[in-house]
């Protein structure tokens, strides 16, 4: 028994690990602002795609002169980041940094991109200077996307019992099946069938009836403090007919030719 719960522990902790920011592209994104700081055209050019490259940077420069401080940042961290491999140029990387000066704050996002045989390059950037009203209204929606269970509708409540339960159904199920040795029902029991998905921030729910998940449930935040945690609840129908078809019960050895079932059933339990 204990290897099942081994293998369906494995199975919870890599469907609940979230992924985490390249750290090679926010070194890059890093280089980037230190290159602008200095007002360093031919250093940002050396990273640049080609259609970058050949643009006249020096006027941008002069207006982004306006929007970091020339001083050293004594922190820098990354507060959003994405990446789409779908786009015609190849894929693509989106880096958002807040870089903190004895001045002030300066919020840079780097956009790089790249091709099947290429390294990353950067395709665009923007910095602005973060005021004390931005940073109060930062601060306003970090608070509103955070995880509390204060003010919420009973669709709120009902959504996040039944991705509860539905997680337990079929991790629960799973594990007895496969005491059972019911190879095939530990599989199944572990996936739901259609989804429901809930803004915990703002209450919007949608459904989506052609959908497969795993343990028929999802807890997710996006990278950003003011993205909002979405909660996903699916039906578990195949740990359901696991139960309701009697699949949890001992397996009934097999008769062999010429005996009777009460025969087999009599017989010991090897």
């Amino acid at each position: 028994m204990l290897r099942y719960l081994l293998l369906a522990l494995t199975l919870c902790l890599g469907a609940c690990a979230l992924p985490r920011v390249d750290p090679e592209r926010e070194a890059q994104a890093d280089r980037v602002y230190e290159a602008v700081r200095r007002n360093d055209v031919a250093a940002v050019k050396v990273m640049a795609t080609p259609a970058l490259e050949a643009q006249d940077l020096a006027g941008p420069f002069r207006e982004l002169q306006r929007h970091v401080y020339a001083s050293t940042p004594d922190e820098a961290a990354t507060i959003g980041w994405g990446s789409d491999v779908s786009t015609t140029n190849g894929a693509s990387y989106r880096v958002v940094r807040r870089y903190t000066h004895p001045e002030g704050q300066v919020e840079t996002e780097v956009l790089m991109v790249r091709n099947a045989e290429d390294a990353w390059r950067v395709d665009g950037f923007r910095a602005v200077r973060i005021t004390e009203t931005a940073v109060r209204a930062a601060e306003e929606q970090a608070a509103a996307a955070r995880f509390t269970l204060v003010g919420k509708s009973p669709a709120h409540f009902l959504i996040l019992a039944g991705a509860a339960l539905s997680a337990v159904l079929c991790l629960g199920s799973a594990v007895f099946a496969g005491i059972r040795r019911r190879w095939g029902w530990m599989i199944l029991n572990l996936f739901g069938v259609g989804q429901f998905t809930l803004n915990w921030t703002t209450g919007a729910v949608a459904f989506q009836p052609i959908y497969i998940a795993i343990f028929s449930a999802g807890f997710l935040k996006g990278m950003g403090p003011a993205d909002p945690w979405w909660i996903m609840a699916s039906l578990p129908i195949p740990a359901i007919l696991f139960w309701s078809l009697g699949k949890w019960r001992k397996k009934v050895p097999w008769a062999k030719s010429g005996e009777s079932p009460t025969t087999v059933a009599q017989a010991p339990d090897l």
